[in-house]
């Protein structure tokens, strides 16, 4: 309702246009060039539930007198200023709007303890007195934020190891908010590909409406995403510039240690051989020859000692035949030296069985 002094303002202009209607011309618009004007209107574009969000609507008169300035909200006014009432200001009951009115005045509206309803559409109306009731406006949007009520997001889905080419599916959850917060994926600290991202839609819950953001990242595993051993999967939840958490995880590559001994096993065994089976064929023949080896070294032992006392003894198949001139000494001596060479022999033997008995062991590790 307009003010009673403004009704007669309005009266007066109506009856002047009459009564001069050389100088009426309603095509016309009129010349606020130099009159009233709106400078700025500062409405918060995010405000945090419970806080106090300041409206400001800033004009120049240029010479005009102020009739009023009004604020609406999503069309409904709730404040208005008119410097010759007394009070000048006054209040009008609104759904989510809570006016600190010992600290408003024309220029600036506090609004005190802001919830989800004090969202929407504020606009700010300034009028100027008779004889032009020049009128300017301008409007802006709020948003009130109620933010994550579980502390950063939460990442689930993981395992504490990969391998290259295993899958990697997780999610990253937000804590319930209003409006819903922006998430997105960190690989190794650089911005996940749209095609790994995995969107679903949002979860509404709650009287008031709280929103849930979930968003899945599902890539296989290569070898870059390792960075010495480790692989580092963050997730942000964001909303404008004044909220921002983060959650990350550092999952290990699952190397077997003894992966890399086999393979390289099995590659000197395709070298030396088309079959498994020969290299245990030729480790047996060995085998067998230095058995006997000491046995044919004592048998032939036998065959010169009998030789020098003037025996014949045959050796494979022939027959070795020496005269008995030698002296008793000498043949004492060579005594001593052939049980040397077959303690030497025998010695030598055990050690090649205990060879023999580890190359069996790895052999059948394999």
């Amino acid at each position: 309702m307009l003010h009673e002094s403004k009704w007669k303002e309005l009266s007066g202009a109506f009856k002047w246009a009459h009564t001069h209607p050389q100088d009426n011309n309603f095509n016309a618009q009129p010349n606020f060039t130099a009159g009233l004007r709106l400078v700025e209107v500062r409405i918060p574009n995010y405000v945090i539930k419970g806080a106090t969000a300041q409206l400001e609507c800033l004009y120049d008169l240029d010479g005009e007198a102020l009739y009023s300035v009004k604020w609406y909200k999503d069309g409904n006014e709730f404040y208005r200023y008119v410097p010759r009432d007394n009070p000048p200001a006054q209040t009008f009951r609104l759904p989510g709007v809570a006016v600190d009115l010992h600290n408003s005045s024309d220029a600036i509206v506090n609004l005190h303890n802001v919830n989800l309803q004090s969202a929407g559409r504020f606009r700010c109306e300034v009028s100027g007195e008779a004889p032009s009731f020049q009128t300017v406006t301008e409007h802006g949007d709020m948003i009130v934020v109620s933010l994550p009520d579980q502390g950063p997001p939460k990442i689930s889905g993981g395992r504490p190891r990969y391998q290259i080419g295993d899958w990697v599916r997780i999610n990253c959850t937000a804590g319930r908010s209003k409006p819903a917060v922006n998430l997105s994926w960190f690989i190794n600290g650089e911005p996940a590909e749209p095609q790994k991202l995995r969107k679903y839609d949002t979860i509404v819950s709650g009287r008031e409406g709280l929103e849930t953001s979930v968003l899945g990242l599902q890539f296989r595993v290569e070898q870059q995403h390792f960075r010495n051993g480790d692989m580092k999967l963050k997730c942000v939840a964001s909303l404008s510039t004044f909220y921002w958490r983060s959650n990350e995880e550092s999952v290990e590559g699952d190397r077997p240690q003894k992966a890399p001994v086999l393979e390289s096993r099995g590659s000197d065994s395709a070298f030396a051989s088309n079959s498994r089976a020969d290299p245990v064929q030729a480790s047996k023949t060995d085998s067998l020859l230095k058995a006997r080896a000491p046995s044919a070294l004592l048998l032939l032992a036998l065959a010169t000692a009998a030789t020098f006392a003037g025996v014949g003894v045959g050796v494979g198949c022939s027959c070795v035949g020496v005269s008995v001139g030698v002296g008793v000494g000498k043949l004492k001596r060579f005594v001593r030296q052939l049980r040397c060479s077959v303690a030497t022999a025998t010695t030598q033997q055990q050690q090649q069985q205990q060879q023999q008995q580890q190359q069996q062991v790895l052999l059948s590790a394999r």
